[in-house]
């Protein structure tokens, strides 16, 4: 598997596209700090709070790591090479998954610590709970970290499952544009429709709705960490176990 990982990187040090990308989305973050970017004089909370509201990015950002994995598959015969050459595909399909996993969560933790120093180096006063809101931001990230994996598990399970990458990235696409509201609206309570209950509950989205609670101390126990690791896996594992099965049927010309 790390050999398999090893040739993933290599292929990838030879797109320069998504590293333009990433350092585009790097000088976007920069613009964030321009003083007339805000109207009032921002504070470490509000930089922070800022922080944990664009954390549901990586739900839309997580599909662009499974595409690139599995980018041009069939037009190049690069899938249809890797089982010619004896390559299981369950090592293909997970080799895929775990690689943009590794990616995606580095170039998370990258982009994270870029804003967070901003924060810190653009702060005129090193505020008091200072230290509790970069807790908050932590922990935050830890919440939402599983969820983000679900989201690229299942952008990996919908390139399994249609043949051409275009449509399962629409598809994909359309899904959370639709979901992810229904999900963030969220109704607190059980209601008694079983579908609402699903995105309320356990849609893999709906763990991150406790991050609004920013100045509730209560979603960073460790119940509420629980629970957001819990339906992440359950994603995880459900989308992969799917995307593995038809990935195994598919034919390969």
């Amino acid at each position: 598997m790390l050999n398999y990982i090893s040739a993933e990187w290599y292929k990838l040090c030879r797109t320069k596209g998504i590293f333009l990308a990433f350092v585009f989305l790097l000088f976007m973050i920069g613009l964030i700090f321009f003083p007339t970017f805000w109207h009032a004089i921002p504070t470490i909370p509000m930089y922070i709070a800022a922080y944990l509201a664009f954390l549901i990015l990586g739900f839309f950002l997580a599909p662009i790591f499974a595409i690139r994995a599995f980018d041009d598959q069939y037009g190049r015969g690069t899938l249809k090479n890797e089982v010619v050459f004896g390559i299981p595909r369950s090592r293909s399909y997970l080799g895929k998954m775990l690689f943009g996993g590794l990616v995606g969560t580095a170039a998370a933790l990258l982009v994270m610590g870029f804003y967070i120093l901003l924060c810190l180096l653009s702060s005129h006063v090193w505020e008091a709970d200072t230290g509790l809101w970069l807790d908050l931001c932590v922990k935050g990230t830890l919440l939402v970290l599983p969820l983000w994996w679900a989201s690229m598990s299942l952008a990996f399970c919908l390139q399994a499952v249609f043949r051409n990458s275009a449509g399962a990235t629409a598809v994909n696409y359309l899904f959370l544009l639709f979901s992810v509201p229904i999900s963030m609206a969220g109704f607190y309570e059980k209601t008694d429709s079983p579908i609402l209950n699903f995105f309320n509950y356990w849609f893999f989205v709906a763990p991150y709705r406790i991050t609004y609670s920013v100045m509730d101390g209560a979603w960073t126990s460790a119940g509420g960490m629980a629970y957001s690791w819990l339906v992440g896996i359950a994603w995880i594992v459900g989308t992969s176990a799917v995307g593995l099965f038809a990935f195994n049927l598919k034919e390969l010309h």
